[in-house]
């Protein structure tokens, strides 16, 4: 089955479309004029750049609204919990509250007693003061009890309000999301109106051979798709090709030019989800990203591949192809696949 063209796909496509006819003069920047994207930022820089700025905060107010809601739902929670400590402590203030009435009532029988018989029964002032103590003690546990209340009382009242704070905050951020996602759509649309290019479908590519060091292919739906590890072609976590494959990258080139010569090409680099990054790199998606724009520059300027023939897409670990609890698997997930569709730029 064909692998249905994703949002992050189409940026892609906008940012190779965008930055290969800027570089041929096919069109005028629409965006020259400095847009301004969500919370008033004002995007900056070539339509390339801009298309990453806006995905750069759309993901930030994705993680935002996510780390909003966990907010939320701890807010939420704390707020149940105390909710049933104010509910245990008011039942808890009833039980001290009859405790001490009846203690009270005894106390009062008992002075009574002690008054008509104070001379005949002299103990009844030892149970009358053991009584009047344990009164006491009473007293001071329900004062207390009315102060964990009180306290509890306000402890709601500030987990209330906090959480109808981050609610607040919670639909801003999705209205800043929204707010990217629409301005990327957007810079999406007007830059597909650049003018000459054709998109022609061809929906019977044929297949070719390669030698085993070159990758894999193999027909996946109407698309070709040639599977290449990342340790073949780039040092260990790096988007940087090694010199002894330039020869063998040059030559894969070559034979997909010959074979599909105006078919739109994509460039997806790919991540294992256990990828560890240093350096330049935050994490895998980063490094796919890096790495298939490698393989982009390395085709253009090579004249093996038009820049409006190509697009790139770093997908990071969302599309395993072998299970990571292997050292080979997660091998086999790093990767850069070249995929052939059957469009054809004219």
């Amino acid at each position: 089955m064909a692998r249905p063209l994703s949002p992050r796909i189409c940026l892609a496509v906008l940012l190779v479309c965008v930055s290969g006819c800027s570089k041929n003069g096919g069109f005028a920047n629409p965006f020259a004029s400095a847009p301004t994207g969500p919370s008033g930022r004002t995007l900056t820089g070539s339509p390339a750049e801009q298309v990453a700025q806006l995905e750069q905060w759309r993901r930030e107010s994705e993680l935002e609204v996510k780390q909003l809601r966990e907010g939320v739902s701890g807010l939420t929670e704390k707020n149940q919990t105390l909710q049933t400590q104010f509910a245990n402590a008011q039942r808890q203030m009833q039980l001290q509250s009859q405790h001490l009435k009846s203690v009270s009532d005894r106390l009062a029988a008992t002075t009574s007693e002690l008054a008509q018989t104070q001379m005949q029964k002299q103990g009844s002032s030892q149970d009358a003061a053991s009584l009047n103590e344990l009164n006491q003690e009473k007293e001071r546990q329900l004062a207390a009890a009315r102060q964990s209340v009180q306290k509890l009382k306000q402890q709601l009242k500030e987990s209330t309000e906090q959480l109808q704070t981050t609610q607040s905050q919670l639909v801003q951020s999705e209205a800043r999301a929204k707010s990217a996602q629409q301005s990327v759509d957007h810079l999406t649309a007007s830059s597909r109106q650049r003018g000459g290019a054709t998109i022609r479908p061809n929906q019977n590519l044929k297949m070719i051979t390669l030698p085993a060091e070159e990758g894999t292919i193999e027909r996946d739906g109407n698309v070709i798709r040639i599977q290449m590890p990342a340790k073949n072609i780039f040092n260990p976590q790096t988007a940087q090709i090694q010199e002894g494959k330039v020869g063998t990258l040059e030559s894969l080139g070559k034979r997909l030019t010959a074979a599909y010569p105006d078919q739109r090409i994509g460039l997806e680099g790919h991540a294992s989800s256990s990828q560890k990054t240093q350096g330049v790199w935050r994490n895998g998606h980063h490094l796919s990203s890096a790495q298939a724009m490698a393989i982009y520059e390395f085709f253009l300027t090579r004249s093996i591949f038009r820049s409006d023939q190509m697009f790139i897409v770093g997908h990071g670990a969302n599309h395993p192809v072998y299970s990571s609890a292997t050292e080979t698997g997660r091998s086999g997930n790093d990767r850069v696949e070249i995929v052939v569709y059957p469009d054809a730029v004219r």
